[in-house]
């Protein structure tokens, strides 16, 4: 089986040369308010932050769910943590069934409420509070390395170290993808996400492959200049085929990765490309990015960064542990602002928002982002 070891070595560390060869963007220091006119970007105004001491079964924090019926789900290094009505936290851990205590993504099917885990161990899945283990050994999943998960109407895929895997529900059936029977050219498959009919595949080293279940049939979006280091021909395709994570809404495909970011605009088939010398991308070095309506939040290793392609919102912590805010609008001097909160670290892993809050998941905690109401002021934060 061929792998990309040492390209994703050397991209990992030119990445992070990268970043730390950039000097910090200034600007003037001019309060933000959320939904500034002709943008869809809501801000955050407060952090609460949560860790061990609040009942957290680990400090680092790998996946963040808010369920269907209003529940919070994390996925961290020693277990899955549900976060009660009343604040406290709940582990589930091995001895309840979990695979393995890292818990990598969490994916909902929202039809039935059961909850699906990837874990570094096979995927688990949460029904009517009993936990299943699916593995190598016990089902068709391709590899228990799995690194994301999706349900996608009556199946389930997961994303493993050695394809994508997809379980039929209906009849208990698997399928596996990879580099034999597909349009990838690596087996490595880092994320899932459903679109309008298709299935998009975050592919390491691969770029993304998008597949239509109705045809069977397999398209890839690739780097056009296959280069993974520089980016030679902006807004033509995929910024780079080291692919961290992939995410859709409202007609907008999202490419994470560890060299920039990508979207592409599915109804006119039209790519543009952030890299954070050329733009107000907080970082190239993106863990994963989660989409909400048009926009994108990034969860990067200097922050999180929210955009929707023309506006942006970065998130970070400064050298005194202060949260440092920074607006970007098209035409207008960039507006710097000091919280008197801040993320829990710089390090952000997963990110989950709405139109309400957002909660992001770092390596040494989580933090609850409290938006701002239509006066500038901190909203009504819901805390279920």
């Amino acid at each position: 089986m061929k792998t990309q070891n040492s390209p994703s070595k050397r991209a990992i560390a030119a990445a992070l040369s990268l970043l730390a060869l950039l000097p910090l963007t200034r600007g003037s220091a001019r309060p933000a308010t959320a939904g500034a006119e002709g943008s869809p970007i809501s801000t955050i105004v407060r952090f609460e932050n949560f860790g061990e001491k609040d009942g957290l079964p680990s400090h680092k924090v790998h996946s963040v769910l808010r369920a269907k019926d209003g529940r919070l789900w994390l996925g961290t290094n020693n277990g899955l943590c549900l976060r009660e009505a009343d604040g406290r936290f709940r582990t589930y851990g091995t001895k309840d069934g979990l695979s393995h205590p890292t818990v990598l993504g969490i994916a909902e099917d929202t039809r039935t409420g059961d909850l699906w885990l990837a874990t570094m161990q096979g995927l688990t899945r949460m029904s009517g509070g009993k936990l299943t283990a699916f593995t190598q050994t016990n089902s068709g999943l391709p590899n228990n390395v799995v690194y994301g998960v999706s349900v996608i109407g009556d199946t389930v895929w997961a994303a493993t170290a050695a394809g994508t895997g997809a379980l039929d529900l209906k009849n208990n059936s698997w399928k596996i993808y990879d580099q034999s029977n597909s349009a990838m050219n690596e087996p490595w498959c880092y994320s899932v996400a459903q679109g309008d009919g298709v299935v998009y595949l975050g592919v390491w080293a691969g770029g993304v492959v998008e597949f239509d279940p109705r045809t069977g049939l397999f398209k890839a979006y690739r780097d056009p200049d296959g280069d993974f280091q520089i980016q030679l021909t902006p807004d033509s395709g995929p910024v780079v085929d080291v692919t961290s994570g992939v995410a859709y809404d409202a007609g907008i495909l999202w490419q994470s990765t560890y060299f920039g970011l990508s979207r592409y605009d599915t109804s006119r088939a039209t790519w543009r490309t952030w890299v954070q010398d050329k733009s107000p991308l907080l970082s190239n070095f993106i863990n994963t990015v989660f989409a909400h309506g048009k926009v994108a939040w990034l969860a990067t290793d200097r922050g999180a960064s929210v955009t929707d392609g023309t506006n942006w919102v970065n998130y970070s912590v400064d050298e005194n542990g202060r949260g440092i805010v920074r607006t970007y609008r098209p035409g207008e001097e960039t507006q710097v602002r000091t919280m008197t909160t801040a993320l829990a670290d710089g390090f952000v892993t997963a990110i989950w928002a709405d139109d309400h809050e957002a909660w992001i998941a770092t390596s040494n905690g989580l933090s609850h982002g409290i938006f701002a109401g239509p006066s500038g002021s901190p909203a009504v934060a819901s805390n279920p």
